[in-house]
């Protein structure tokens, strides 16, 4: 059980912010007559990201199910990338995390790893070569696709953070937060010519802060779990 004074700042850094930034999108969806559609998935999202900052599994089910709402608002703003992303792979993969989560967790952790060194070389490399493979192949299928360059790399970004994050690597929410700082840069240039979309914008600005948060998080998380596995060997 948390000290009262954790609790209270829980309270105070996580679920009241939450709530602000929860009332300036209706506020602007409102404003900007957004539709429900596309407003939903960026309130769940607040859910979403508290819960993953705390490596709770949950959040990977209710992430699915928005995952498959989010793409379908990709759709009607041209982002073809990312809405391939979310509806066909994000939606299936994090459902499936959910349970694989459970089988590698004590019940309320669940067991973090690292990537060897040139492993994570790899990853980032290929990442970056799947990155202009679809520049290359696939931006010629979509001639009126948005920001292209800008989309592809979170289609391929949020593929392989959603593995990491499957199976549990630290390394994730690092790529993840490299991938929060060009969407917040995708969707400014977004606003500017669609102010409606705001609501996208502050998510993305949102969902960059609680990244930073879950580094912090998922690092300490590890590292406990390290010293605990290392006393217990002793």
């Amino acid at each position: 059980m948390q000290p009262k004074n954790a609790t209270v700042r829980s309270f105070l850094t996580e679920y009241v912010p939450a709530v602000l930034v929860a009332l300036l999108i209706i506020v602007f969806a409102f404003l900007n007559e957004q539709t429900f559609l596309k407003t939903l998935p960026t309130l769940v999202t607040l859910v979403v990201q508290i819960m993953m900052v705390h490596a709770n599994r949950y959040g990977f089910l209710v992430g699915g199910c928005n995952a498959a709402l989010y793409g379908i608002g990709y759709l009607t703003e041209g982002l073809y990338f990312s809405a391939s992303s979310a509806i066909l792979f994000s939606f299936p993969m994090q459902i499936w995390s959910f349970f694989h989560w459970r089988k590698h967790s004590d019940g309320q952790r669940v067991s973090f790893r690292l990537m060897k060194p040139w492993v994570t070389v790899c990853t980032v490399l290929g990442m970056l070569a799947a990155w202009w493979a679809c520049l290359q192949f696939l931006s010629p299928l979509f001639q009126d696709a948005t920001y292209p360059a800008l989309d592809a790399y979170s289609f391929v970004s949020g593929i392989v953070v959603t593995v990491l994050m499957t199976f549990r690597f630290v390394e994730a929410q690092y790529l993840s937060l490299i991938a929060g700082g060009v969407l917040v840069v995708m969707w400014i240039l977004i606003v500017l010519q669609r102010p409606s979309n705001v609501n996208f914008l502050i998510i993305s600005i949102y969902n960059l802060i609680l990244t930073i948060k879950a580094c912090v998080s998922w690092t300490r998380l590890y590292c406990g779990q390290s010293k605990k596995k290392l006393s217990s060997e002793v």
